[in-house]
């Protein structure tokens, strides 16, 4: 197997065997995702009453357990290969790693050190357990929406449930009614999720529906075709200045959600987002 280190550079993903030839990664567990729910207690009801939205439905941090081999060969080299490796995997900031064993997915993690590398008396090779904390609680896809979903050009692998139909849309322009389908297992937050989200649109008052959800948004402005307005968050902007609106970005539930747009005949809209995964 391979382990993959992937900083948010823009340097891309490095193996860490291209980084550190004497390491060897032998297995790669993460735990099970850990869900916390939203319940709700009524007088008279048995039980609890479950939460009725994704939204109300959180996917906790987890565990992420690396073996790795490392073989010095002398004994002169393993004190500083294992420095090495500590340099490379204990950061003060978050960074994804992923491995060739559940290809086109990746996670973000922290690595606060806490394990060794003991050497035994005459014995230059060892094998130790490295942990890391996948704080978002979920695994994304390494690419976006925008990449067609097919397994042809190995974008996309089993077991993300790829569904292998050519209509599946991410760019709509002048179509009031339309669909997006969120291939993940989890509910796409504009809050905390890399979902972007592009609108080009003439009118006063453009809404953003989605019906599947209810969740909606108005721009409380008359917009110019010309004018690109992007989500950040909870903030909508032209030109990284905010502009006013009421409620917010639809976000995307798990399968395919109903969208509407008001108040304009002009617009394009493109939704670009990754997936996430349990």
């Amino acid at each position: 197997m391979e382990l993959y280190i992937d900083y948010d550079n823009g340097l891309g993903e490095q193996s860490l065997s291209s980084l550190l030839p004497f390491f060897e990664p032998l297995s790669f567990t993460p735990e099970s995702p850990g869900i916390e729910r939203e319940t709700t207690n009524i007088p008279r009801i048995n039980g609890v009453v479950l939460p009725q939205h994704p939204r109300d439905v959180k996917y906790t941090e987890r565990k992420i357990s690396v073996e790795i081999y490392l073989n010095s060969v002398i004994a002169e080299n393993f004190y500083q290969y294992r420095r090495e490796l500590y340099a490379v995997l204990v950061k003060p900031f978050p960074y994804y790693i992923s491995t060739d064993l559940l290809p086109n997915l990746r996670f973000r993690v922290t690595c606060d050190g806490n394990f060794s590398i003991p050497k035994e008396k005459e014995k230059n090779h060892v094998s130790f357990t490295v942990e890391f904390n996948n704080y978002t609680g979920l695994a994304e896809s390494k690419f976006t929406s925008l990449t067609k979903q097919n397994f042809d050009g190995e974008h996309w692998s089993p077991g993300m449930n790829i569904q292998m139909r050519d209509d599946l849309e991410y760019r709509f322009k002048n179509r009031k009614r339309f669909q997006v389908y969120n291939t993940g297992d989890a509910y796409i937050n504009p809050l905390e999720h890399d979902y972007n989200v592009t609108l080009w649109a003439a009118g006063k008052n453009v809404t953003i529906i989605n019906h599947t959800n209810g969740e909606k948004l108005k721009i409380e402005q008359e917009l110019k075709k010309s004018q690109r307005v992007s989500f950040i968050k909870q903030y909508t902007v032209i030109n990284k200045t905010p502009i006013k609106t009421s409620g917010r970005l639809p976000g995307l539930d798990i399968g395919m959600n109903k969208f509407e747009i008001l108040n304009t005949n002009d617009f394009e809209i493109i939704f670009d987002t990754r997936f996430y995964y349990g």
